[in-house]
């Protein structure tokens, strides 16, 4: 009975307080007047004003439908610190005396005013037809509404054992989007005659210590999951010579985990919700599972903040829920304990309790303090009512014999505290539960008249922040007129009117780029300040053409830019070889040309003719013809005559053994079949390119190879690298380097493919030296295999 008292009176505030929430005035947030202007008969709202979540046109940040803000505003550098000029009060003012003041705020990455309740394709800060600013879903009111802070919603912090709550009352909301809470709690008591005999000379002493860690992490806008560790140390002391109880009991290990799921509407003021979770018990003295629970609960919340005009701060929340509670199979024959309160003093340190549904109701009220509202304290106020679902009818004789309890399912406390957001997320807890009912023995253990709770967490959002930092803007002729910009649109071509395409673009003395006209020959330039801006003009043949284009503020300068040249004069010239063999007769040869960005092998005709139209500049080529040895060739394609070649190859030794250059390389290196080549001792790298001195011996041999075996029709060039740098480009230059190489050693270059394969594909874990080199390797994959153009006596 001396508690059923308190259970009444705790109960009939809940219900008052619920038979009051009609009668409050809900409105949707406070309009933002138009033009940074107060509307007729309304008093201006400081925090619109400081928060500049829609600017008006005379120099504010953002205008209400999201455009642009004028040029003149210097977002601040990595690590600045805001500047406070002292003149945030006095904005109006400042402004009407014909000076211009820029409100500074913080906002996130993706957007200057972006909050959680918003969707990733939302603008945050969008007005609409009434003024209003709405911030999603939420209509969370951009830096300065209530519930931010900064340009970003208020941290919360975790439930004493769940998601994102009060001390035991889940919030209907989730926190901001990829936010990780840490916290650490712990709670205790100690009771005189806490199991039995109050005002007698036999009573016990009880006391509890318990201890949590707790994680959670927003993942999406709606949901999140928490995990927490939990454990406990009961000791009792009683003089009780019969006792089948250890005086002391720990509780180790047992964890919980869960997720839940939360959304506000109506401005954000009205929330609902949903969790499940599991726990898994370790029981007493060891650190193993043993049985697990199951809960789930429903969240409802109203928040007047955005629900009144006044933004008062209070918060309604409540919880329903069930938990299938099998703590009681911790141990398996409570029949071995014959003494009843040692059964009962043991269940209580051992944390077994009956399945029960679960009522919570809770009043805060969230505050900011601070000139940034950088500070925060939620007073709390908890009403907690479990009722048993489960009778233990072994129980009944200790509950005849010590005095049952007038409600006697119920399980209740009501808890009275404090949190606190000290600094950038950083909460501390102090709170007290004041115990008001406890169940009869059969239906659960006792309820301790009181017990202290301490706290301590961490809300990180790990996302960036991008400042802006408030400029005061002098109107005196001192200040320098603003950069304004614009681009040049131009065309190339030449004095026929034809599109010159891949003509160079460059802008001296404004920027380093250089960028290439398109097959119309239209480019468009960086932009540049107002003002003369000379173009250079590279076209394809190397002349140069220089012209200057006058780019206006906001405006886009049409330029034609005309080429002195004739209409063919980018169209290539000929390069005319003959190639004579035996007696100076003509011999079809296969010529595998490198320069100017062409590596590729063409044939003559029957009597080594060959016409390729080619862009002028500089070659190399390997001239190849069957029984006679291979020869290098340079030439020079130039204007109007092109390159005239003519050559006589050197016959081939039949016996294999002539001197000079005619002698065929052995290639004990070298093996093959149809499916690879093995190079022993293969190529050797500087960084990207080849190490020539220490891969000549093996590459010669394997020109040689495949110059005496025609059976290898196409040969993949296959390099890969370690992870570190770019792999893909290191790789595809090797194998660049190797193919140049074996062409310029006559093979043809139809015969080779060469790919970077980068670290796609290793055979070892790149976080060792050894590991990395063997990663670092060339494979000779073979394409195409003919084995009827195998040599007759085999090969190598």
């Amino acid at each position: 009975m001396r508690r059923l008292s308190i259970h009444l009176l705790a109960s009939g505030l809940a219900a008052s307080t619920l038979l009051l929430l009609p009668g409050l005035a809900f409105a949707g947030p406070p309009s933002l007047p138009e033009g940074g202007e107060e509307a007729p008969g309304e008093v201006a709202d400081p925090a619109s004003d400081a928060g500049g979540d829609a600017a008006a046109d005379d120099g504010q940040l953002l205008t209400a439908d999201g455009q642009p803000m004028p040029t003149d505003t210097q977002p601040a550098g990595p690590g600045e610190e805001v500047i406070d000029d002292g003149s945030g009060a006095d904005a109006s003012a400042e402004a009407e005396g014909g000076g211009e003041l820029e409100t500074a705020f913080e906002a996130d990455s993706d957007s200057a005013l972006d909050s959680s309740f918003t969707s990733d394709s939302e603008t945050a800060g969008a007005a609409d037809t009434s003024g209003e600013v709405s911030m999603g879903s939420m209509g969370l009111e951009g830096d300065s509404g209530p519930g931010m802070v900064a340009g970003r919603r208020e941290p919360v912090m975790n439930s004493l054992r769940g998601p994102v709550g009060l001390y035991y009352t889940s919030l209907a909301d989730v926190g901001d989007k990829y936010t990780v809470r840490f916290r650490l709690h712990t709670d205790f008591f100690v009771k005189n005659n806490f199991f039995c005999c109050e005002g007698g000379t036999e009573g016990d002493r009880h006391a509890r210590l318990r201890g949590a860690v707790n994680l959670g992490f927003t993942f999406t806008e709606w949901t999140e999951v928490y995990f927490n560790v939990n454990s406990s140390s009961n000791r009792n002391t009683r003089d009780q010579g019969a006792r089948e109880d250890p005086p002391s009991v720990f509780a180790l290990g047992d964890m919980n985990f869960g997720i839940k799921g939360a959304y506000r509407f109506l401005n954000g003021g009205l929330g609902l919700g949903g969790q499940v979770g599991l726990g898994l018990l370790a029981g007493s003295e060891k650190l193993r599972t043993s049985r697990v629970n199951f809960d789930f609960a429903v969240i409802l919340g109203a928040d007047l903040r955005y629900l009144t005009k006044k933004e008062v701060p209070v918060r309604i929340t409540g919880n329903i829920g069930w938990t299938l509670d099998n703590s009681p199979k911790l141990i398996d024959d409570w029949s071995a304990i014959e003494d009843p309160l040692s059964r009962e003093v043991l269940r209580f340190s051992s944390g077994v309790n009956h399945s029960r549904v679960n009522t919570k109701i809770a009043v805060d009220f969230p505050i900011r303090l601070g000139k940034d509202k950088q500070y925060g304290i939620d007073p709390i106020i908890e009403y907690n009512w479990d009722i048993a679902t489960y009778q233990e009818e072994a129980f009944v004789e200790l509950t005849e014999e010590f005095g049952g309890s007038p409600l006697k399912r119920s399980q209740a406390w009501l808890t009275l505290g404090a949190r606190a957001n000290v600094y950038s997320g950083l909460f501390l807890d102090l709170a007290v539960d004041v115990g008001t009912t406890s169940p009869s023995y059969e239906f659960g253990p006792p309820v301790p008249p009181y017990q202290v709770i301490l706290g301590l967490g961490w809300s990180i959002d790990p996302r960036p922040r991008v400042k802006q930092v408030p400029v005061a803007i002098d109107d005196s002729s001192a200040t320098p007129e603003p950069v304004l910009e614009g681009r040049i649109l131009g065309r190339v071509a030449d004095l026929e009117g034809n599109a010159i395409a891949g003509a160079k673009v460059s802008f001296p003395g404004l920027a380093s780029n250089v960028i290439l006209t398109d097959a119309a020959g239209m480019f468009t330039s960086f932009r540049f300040p107002e003002g003369p801006v000379s173009i250079d003009v590279e076209l394809p043949d190397g002349t140069i053409v220089t012209q200057t284009a006058d780019v206006r503020v906001g405006e886009d300068a049409q330029v034609d830019i005309i080429a002195d040249v004739a209409a063919d004069a980018g169209e290539d010239v000929v390069f005319d070889g003959t190639f004579l063999g035996k007696d100076g007769v003509g011999v079809p040869v296969k010529v595998a040309l490198d320069g100017m960005g062409i590596q590729e092998t063409f044939d003559s005709d029957g009597e080594g003719r060959i016409a390729i139209a080619l862009p002028l500049g500089d070659y190399k080529a390997t001239v190849t013809a069957e029984g006679y040895e291979p020869k290098e060739i340079s030439f020079s394609v130039v204007a109007d005559t092109g390159a005239v070649i003519n050559e006589s190859l050197v016959p081939t030794d039949a016996a294999g053994g002539g001197g000079g250059g005619g002698e065929v390389i052995e290639t004990p290196l070298i093996s093959g079949n149809k499916y690879r080549i093995r190079v022993k001792k293969g190529p050797r790298y500087s960084g990207n390119d080849l190490n020539v001195e220490r891969s000549a011996e093996a590459l010669d041999q394997l020109a040689s190879y495949l110059n005496q075996h025609p059976e290898y029709g196409l040969i993949e060039i296959r390099v890969h690298t370690d992870d570190r740098g770019n792999p893909k480009k290191r790789s595809q230059s090797r194998a660049d380097a190797i193919a140049a190489y074996l062409v310029g050693k006559g093979v043809v270059a139809s015969r080779i493919k060469a790919s970077g394969w980068g670290d796609k594909d290793p055979v070892a874990v790149n976080i060792t030296a050894d590991g990395r080199r063997k990663n670092n390797r060339t494979e000779f994959k073979v394409k195409d295999y003919d084995e009827s153009k195998k040599p007759a006596s085999g090969g190598n």
